[in-house]
This record gives C-alpha cells, sequence and structure tokens, in this order.
C-alpha cells in the first residue's frame, strides 16, 4: 500500500489534471447515455468468474468494476449464485453522485431475486 501511494504521489500535476478530465468526459458521457436510453442503472457480471479462493490471496481480476470506479460511479456487487462452492454475482452500478438511487435500485432487484 505504501509503494502504491508513493508512485501516485508522484505523478506530475499535469498528468493528473489529464486523468481528471477524462474521468469528467467518461462520467458525463455514461450519464448522457443514461438519460438518451432510460437507463436507470448498469448491470454487469461482478468478476470474469466466481470470486477467488481466500487462500488465492487476491481479489480477483478489476477489469469489470474498473471503468464504473474510474468514473466515480457508485457500484455494489450481489451474490446470484455459487460455482463448485464459490460465490459468482453481478453489479449494479447507478450514475456519479446518484448512490442513494442505486440503494433503491438493488433493494428492489434484490427483493425479486
Amino acid at each position: 500500500m505504501r509503494e502504491a501511494i508513493l508512485r501516485g504521489k508522484a505523478i506530475a500535476e499535469d498528468e493528473l489534471d489529464g486523468y481528471r478530465r477524462k474521468q469528467w468526459v467518461l462520467r458525463e458521457e455514461l450519464k448522457s447515455l443514461m438519460v438518451k436510453e432510460g437507463i436507470d442503472i448498469w448491470v454487469s457480471p461482478a468478476q470474469g468468474g466466481t470470486a477467488p479462493k481466500v487462500a488465492d490471496n487476491n481479489t480477483g481480476w478489476s477489469g469489470m468494476p474498473a471503468i464504473w470506479g474510474f468514473a466515480g460511479c457508485p457500484a455494489l456487487s450481489l451474490p446470484s449464485a455459487s460455482l463448485e462452492g464459490l460465490p459468482l454475482g453481478f453489479q449494479c452500478i447507478g450514475s456519479f453522485g446518484e448512490d442513494e438511487w442505486l440503494l433503491v435500485w438493488a433493494r428492489e432487484v434484490v427483493l425479486d431475486l
């Protein structure tokens, strides 16, 4: 963790500003698409498969949640099945700044399962 923080502190301010602009553009594009297409929440797999075993000492592949985290969108993962004793789930993703709205929708999804 310390190494990651130190690497982050070493990023030049102009490079950091570029990433922030990309975040803002992505966030606005996602929000615009949600409005245009009538999307209330995004739903996608939480992982590329089951959750990893605890003994593997990792949290799994970050590819599925990465775009949403970069955009600052609230997301939560819900287990929906199991495969060989390991949980298999999906994630619900809301629009930036709409954390409470995502919780309302997720509650509805869970109640319908």
